[in-house]
Parts: structure tokens; sequence; C-alpha cells
């Protein structure tokens, strides 16, 4: 079921549009990544779509109903915090302010601060905190009211690499009780983790790919031969249908359909060239983006 839908979506800014008639489906435990240069437009969108602004046109549905901001749980790109204040308290006052009871804050602020790593850490003062645990109290915050959906602006980029990895993984158990949209430039996690990705180029979308169907495809026939010597490449390019990377003792690329990796190695030993290796290899999310925003 589609839980979030944006029709149309555009946001101007005097003579600049910052988003032009962008449109995007979010359903039940789907996870999907905003990709796209700096200014694509990607703040803004998650903006409109969290109620922070208002678009100059569009629809933002739930249910092909008008969008209740209670289903929402947002999480800046630079969330601000209180140092002076413990993990709970500031939990509280989330939850307060959210319209929950005073119950149910003290039940789920526990909870949540288990399922975000951060149950061993209430006694301690915010200020105490590396940016990871904040990042991680960012989310316990924006999961607080228990959202249908959850909207992150670049949830990972001023982390670590262990602080990354702790943040992709409470997403990946959140995607079983919430549908999330979130933007970044780890292309690596979005593919480890989402089910599509919508790449943003100047305020519009310019790719909207399934990631299922994109890794079924970026298997085709590409294949990486390193040799000992110097290559000849010419005697080889008959065999390939298009080659991506080509240096002098290495070549990937795709073979034509007609042509078995069996024959391009046939075609080295004709040739008396050396290989070092030889085997499959699949194309990255990172080399397809960047096809698609060169293209």
């Amino acid at each position: 079921m589609t839980i979030l839908e944006a029709q149309g979506l555009t946001k101007r800014y005097g003579k600049h549009v910052a988003v032009k008639n962008l449109s995007l489906q979010l359903r039940e435990n789907e996870c999907i990544a905003l990709l796209g240069p700096n200014g694509a437009g990607k703040t803004t969108t998650l903006h409109m779509l969290a109620g922070l602004i208002t678009p100059t046109a569009g629809l933002i549905m739930s249910d092909n109903k008008v969008l209740n901001k209670d289903k929402i749980g947002f999480l800046p790109q630079y969330p601000t915090f209180f140092d002076w204040m413990y993990p709970k308290e500031y939990l509280i006052l989330a939850g307060t302010l959210s319209g929950m009871t005073k119950r149910t804050i003290k039940e789920r602020s526990l909870r949540v601060l288990e399922m975000t790593g951060l149950l061993g850490a209430q006694k301690q003062k915010i200020g105490a905190f590396s940016g990871g645990m904040k990042q991680r109290l960012g989310l316990a915050q924006a999961i607080m009211h228990e959202p249908k959906i959850l909207l992150l602006d670049e949830p990972v980029s001023a982390l670590d690499p262990a602080g990354r990895i702790d943040v992709m993984d409470i997403l990946e158990d959140l995607k079983k009780d919430m549908a999330i949209l979130f933007s970044t430039h780890v292309l690596h996690d979005a593919e480890q983790i989402c089910d599509k990705a919508l790449i943003m180029k100047s305020g519009q979308s310019i790719s909207y790919e399934d990631m299922k169907e994109w890794k079924g495809n970026r298997l085709r026939e590409r294949y990486r031969l390193e040799t000992l010597e110097s290559l000849q490449i010419e005697g080889l390019l008959e065999l390939y249908e298009e080659i991506d990377i080509k240096e002098s003792r290495k070549i990937i690329g795709t073979l034509r359909h007609n042509v078995t990796p069996n024959m391009l190695l046939q075609k080295c030993i004709q040739q008396d060239i050396g290989v070092r290796y030889f085997g499959a290899e699949e194309k990255t999310l990172e080399e397809h983006y960047i096809e698609v925003m060169e293209g």
C-alpha cells in the first residue's frame, strides 16, 4: 500500500526553481534513497514532505488523503540538541511536543533508547556524546511517536565509518515497522538497504531505479581482464560490446551477446597474452550514478 505520494512537487524561490515537477511513491516498509549532488533539491524535497515548507505547486498525500503530519518522523541534516540535557530528558521533551501521554512517553523513551543503542548512556549528558551518539539520539527523537514514515536528511554524512554502520543497521531494523526516505551521498549505503533510488539533478528527477531490477540487470556479462604485460587491446575489441575501463594491463567491459567468456580467453591464448586475472564483475551504484549524472 502506498503510504506517501508526491505528485508534481515544485518549489520556487523568486526566479529560482529549487524543485520542479517531482513525483514519487513510498510504500509501507519500503526504503527509498534520494541521491544527487549538492543543490539538487534533496533537502527542499524532504522539507516539503515533512511539512516544514509549503510547495509552490503539487500534492502530498497518504492513502489518497491529505498527509497527516503525525505520521511523519523527521531528522534534519544538522539536528539541534541541548547539551545540558540527559538523553531521556530530550526524548521526554520530544514526546511532549508530539502530544504523547506521560505514561506512553516513559515507556517509549526507554524503548527507543534501547533501539538506538543508547540505553547504557542514560546518565551521560548530551554534551558528552560523540557525533555518532548524537545522530542516534536524533534518530530516537524522530521515531519517538512511532511514525509510519521516517524522513532523514543526510543521516550518515558527518559520521565516521563505525558510526555510519551503527545508523544503517538501525535503519535496516526500522524498515520492519515504517517506510523510510532518506537523502545521502554515501551510495554504498543506499545500495545495501534501499528498495529504490531516486536520482535528482537541478531540482528534477532524472532516474528512478528499482534496486532489485537494477541489481539484476547489472549482472549482465561484464568481465575484468588483467594481464601480465601491457595489453594490445586492438585484437580484443571485436569481442566487446562496451568497454567501461581501459588501462595498459586491465580492461573491464561487456561482451557481445554472441561472445562467451571462454571465447575471450581463447583469443588471449591465440595472441599469447599472459592472463593475471579474469572474472565477472558487477557494476557498482557509484558507476551507474556517474553515468546517469553525465548522461
